[in-house]
């Protein structure tokens, strides 16, 4: 074949010679297909929040009605425990004059079996920012590097195993409660007003599930900095952004159910069951749900989308009882939470019991939380100044195992650099 027969037929298939070229008239009927997709979405997602927006406003009469409901079903979703009005909004109250927040956050370098040694590093942030009394702010960060086999190995449920990242992601946490509960003492100890702010949630999920002795032994510790924090009466505070939580959503998916007990595993609505066929109990789900359940409709919306809608900036929910498992074993630290537009988002605020129940604390997290995702344009200033020196960039991670296999030549200690990783960091260059 010749060349410009060879092209010929190449531009037949739509190929550019020496480029590959889009065919764009093949694809434009699918773009087409997305848009009208995506406008039959999104008239679907209004249906959904309009539903639930009228839902959330019926509540106001039968709060406690649900409330009970909900102790006593049994679903496949988390529940908030209610203790007050759905419906209530907090207005933002005066922040104190003179106030110090204390904050955290932490990064690491992971074990490694590729790299010079199986040792790995966690970098602690923090920050105390003065408010009122015209102190500098403390800003550093605190690395600690951990090889012993004490620390590279641990033993839970009879079986000993490698650090893997989850483990290293569990310590790394309960540094940086440590970190942050010394942080506020001493501050408050210098005659300072502490709030303490993590990033993050306060609910332990990552330990559902794990071996008994695992759990306790991380329980203990978590629990011993929020017991300090309780008995000097310094407010801890989660602050989790851009929350995909559904616990509201889901009492008003609750709240659809037309059975006074709810039970998902034995839902009537999901096909053949001891209850009988499906089709003799849906009578009373509604004709144009286009679901096959009777909560199906508010399936997909989350808690933040919703109280976009309700809550103006500053304003705040009223206060929710989580439903985690794990939160049987807090003791007086059950984390209550709360939604709070802080103008860029709706973010989610967790806090323990002690501080729920103390009007003024309570009082002053709102303020200082908001006040400080003022500051932040959307984001708590002090957590985004403790995660700036607290974050191991890729650049750090190539310049401490360079390091260290300088020192390790140096010392006559030999290195052993796997193939993988050698080419890895040849790739980078």
């Amino acid at each position: 074949m010749s060349p410009r027969r060879g092209k010929a037929s190449c531009r037949g298939k739509g190929i550019k010679t020496g480029n590959a070229m889009l065919n764009l008239h093949a694809v434009k009927t699918q773009i087409d297909q997305m848009v009208e997709d995506q406008r039959g979405v999104q008239l679907d997602f209004q249906a959904k929040l309009n539903l639930a927006l009228k839902e959330h406003k019926a509540l106001a009469a039968n709060w406690e009605m649900l409330a009970r409901k909900i102790e006593k079903s049994k679903t496949s979703w988390l529940l908030p425990g209610l203790v007050e009005s759905p419906d209530r909004r907090y207005g933002l109250p005066p922040r104190p004059e003179r106030i110090s927040v204390a904050a955290t956050d932490g990064s690491q370098i992971f074990p490694d079996r590729h790299e010079v040694s199986s040792c790995y590093l966690i970098n602690i942030g923090y920050i105390l920012l003065h408010y009122g009394s015209g102190e500098k702010p403390l800003m550093s960060s605190k690395p600690t590097l951990y090889y012993k086999d004490e620390n590279v190995y641990e033993e839970w449920g009879g079986r000993r195993m490698f650090v893997n990242r989850e483990l290293v992601g569990l310590r790394r946490g309960l540094m940086e409660f440590s970190e942050l509960t010394e942080l506020s003492l001493a501050a408050q100890e210098e005659g300072h007003r502490v709030l303490a702010l993590s990033d993050g949630t306060l609910i332990l999920w990552s330990l559902e599930g794990k071996p008994q002795d695992f759990k306790e032994t991380y329980l203990q510790e978590f629990m011993e900095s929020f017991e300090r924090l309780r008995q000097a009466r310094i407010p801890l505070v989660g602050y989790i952004s851009r929350p995909g939580s559904q616990d509201l959503v889901n009492a008003l998916k609750l709240n659809l159910c037309p059975l006074e007990v709810a039970d998902c595993d034995r839902c009537p609505w999901k096909g053949e069951n001891q209850f009988g066929s499906a089709a003799e109990k849906i009578e009373s789900l509604p004709a144009d749900s286009g679901q096959g359940l009777p909560c199906g409709p508010l399936e997909g919306l989350c808690d933040a989308v919703l109280m976009r809608q309700l809550l103006k900036v500053g304003e705040r929910t009223p206060l929710f009882k989580s439903s985690s498992k794990i939160l049987d074993s807090y003791g007086p630290h059950y984390i209550y939470f709360f939604y709070l537009h802080v103008g860029a988002e709706i973010a989610r605020v967790e806090l323990p019991e002690w501080v729920a129940e103390d009007r003024e604390l309570l009082d002053l997290v709102h303020a200082c939380v908001f006040d400080q995702a003022e500051k932040g344009q959307g984001y708590p200033v002090t957590l985004s100044e403790a995660h700036e020196r607290a974050v191991v960039r890729g650049a750090d991670r190539e310049a401490f195992y360079r390091f260290l296999g300088d020192t390790f030549v140096k010392n006559d200690i030999k290195v052993g650099i796997s193939s993988k990783s050698l080419k890895k960091r040849h790739a980078s260059i």
